[in-house]
């Protein structure tokens, strides 16, 4: 008897266990107060069930069973996110958020402040998580998300606040700082403060209502305007009596403004790409090709030019395309230059846009290029190994502009055959992060193999520079004109004098 009563005692102790493991992970379980009902939302450690949040609001959630992205639809909006996306697509914008989305036994969580920064501003609702209590009570009303970030575009730096949804605001300029402010809003900040290494913006800070802009100097020039697509405040500053890089009012009707083409020098600063060996920086060549192509294409077609970078200075690749879409740019062209085991390998390649690369030397390209530090904290735990979901993501988000990005590569890749004298390395396809998010055409041009001793020398050589800036204007040219005619397909092909096939 006795042998069975430890049995029977040791039975009922795991089933109190398992009782008492139940109960304490139900209490973990969150709860969603909206409209007058509770709505239970389960819970695993800080993360939450994003499925059961976005049912209570009244969003449609589909699926893809093969990346096991969800898709939220409602109130007029869409929203996209799977296991590692911390940037999330919201309609034409991306919404960042602390950490990236995970899979739990199946299902998809996500941390407090996805809920906060994403769901619930398109439902016009505000609410903040009580970890003591378990539980989001959900007012209506004004809640703004706000997401800060600071780009440099020369001679002034431009801070880019970007919102949620439409909202008044009004600036409040002082000797050292200017503060913006949302009368009535509930914000949700990214963050309480954060300081820049930037010549003119050493921090910003959100309390209440407002950011405060705080200036590395005083007696700086600062504007503040509204942009939409997406909604957001461009707060401008310069030194007093500097030339403005941004327009005070929106542009004019696309039928009449020249288009906008930004230009994007890779790497900068501590990130000097690859070198070659005669010791030539790719951030050099870049910013001195870049230089080139932006004088050049407003002689070849009427556009206005925008460069990410105008000086040695190094620029986070998600902020590259961040000044592109702020300036509701027409292309972005991003500069670089190649780099090989082999050493002899010559001539120029275009890339567009795509999660799987062309073939193993696009993948190496991109991963090579991708590897660019960045100017934020370093990247949760897990993000990077989940990578390739922000590519599946702006694949379905942005698809509309992936032809036209082919074409236009196609247009770039056959001018700069006639350039380096080579048979034509084809356009590619590949992962580059740099291209992420862009809300419009857009290629990555590997100009030439730095890693080649005789190329190399080349990509040090003005007279090569400003031939490879002409191809690139004359391309855009053809590209733009083939838009405007309304002709589908590539613009006609350059002719090139036949060679022997390129080294791989």
């Amino acid at each position: 008897m006795r042998p069975l009563a430890v049995r029977r005692a040791a039975l009922l102790a795991a089933a109190a266990l398992a009782l008492l493991f139940e109960r304490s992970a139900a209490a973990e379980d969150a709860t969603l107060f909206w409209r007058g009902q509770s709505y239970p939302v389960a819970a695993s450690g800080t993360e939450f069930r994003i499925a059961d949040a976005a049912r209570a609001l009244g969003f449609e959630i589909s699926s893809d069973p093969t990346t096991g992205v969800l898709t939220l639809t409602g109130h007029g909006h869409r929203v996209l996110v799977g296991a590692g996306t911390a940037q999330v697509p919201v309609d034409q914008q991306l919404v960042p958020i602390s950490r990236p989305a995970q899979t739990v036994s199946g299902a998809l969580y996500a941390p407090a402040d996805f809920f906060e920064k994403v769901l619930f501003p398109l439902v016009g609702a505000t609410g903040t998580y009580d970890a003591s209590k378990h539980l989001w009570t959900l007012s209506e009303g004004s809640a703004l998300a706000i997401d800060a970030t600071v780009v440099r575009v020369a001679p002034a730096t431009q801070v880019i606040l970007k919102q949620s949804v439409p909202a008044k605001f009004s600036p409040a300029p002082a000797a050292s700082s200017i503060a913006i402010r949302w009368p009535g809003q509930t914000l949700v900040a990214p963050f309480s403060e954060h300081r820049y290494e930037d010549p003119f913006v050493s921090a910003i800070r959100f309390t209440g209502d407002s950011a405060t802009i705080e200036f590395r100097e005083p007696g700086l020039a600062a504007r503040a305007y509204a942009l939409t697509g997406p909604d957001r405040v461009i707060v401008e500053i310069s030194r007093a009596g500097a030339p403005s890089q941004a327009p005070a009012v929106p542009a004019p009707a696309p039928e009449t403004a020249a288009p906008v083409i930004v230009i994007d020098p890779g790497h900068g600063g501590v990130e000097t790409g690859a070198i070659g060996t005669g010791g030539l920086q790719e951030k050099q060549a870049t910013l001195e090709i870049a230089a080139r192509v932006a004088a050049t294409l407003p002689k070849t077609l009427p556009c206005r030019v925008v460069l990410t970078r105008d000086t040695d200075l190094l620029v986070s690749l998600d902020d590259r395309t961040s000044v592109a879409n702020h300036e509701k740019a027409d292309l972005f062209l991003s500069i670089h230059a190649n780099s090989s085991r082999i050493t002899n390998a010559r001539g120029s390649e275009t890339y567009y846009l795509s999660l799987e690369a062309s073939d193993k030397l696009a993948q190496e390209a991109a991963n090579r290029e991708n590897q660019a530090p960045s100017l934020e904290e370093t990247p949760a735990a897990g993000s990077s190994s989940n990578r390739d979901l922000d590519f599946i993501l702006w694949d379905l988000a942005q698809s509309a502009h992936l032809k036209e990005s082919s074409e236009l590569a196609e247009a770039i890749q056959d001018e700069l055959n006639v350039v380096s004298g080579t048979a034509n390395r084809g356009i590619k396809q590949a992962p580059f992060r740099v291209l992420v998010g862009a809300t419009m055409p857009a290629v990555l041009i590997e100009t030439a193999f730095i890693s080649n001793p005789e190329e190399e020398k080349k990509l040090s050589s003005p007279e090569f520079q400003q031939s490879v800036a002409d191809a690139i204007a004359k391309a855009v040219a053809r590209f733009f004109a083939r838009r405007r005619s309304g002709a589908s397909g590539p613009p006609p092909a350059a002719t090139a004098t036949p060679t022997p096939a390129a080294p791989r």
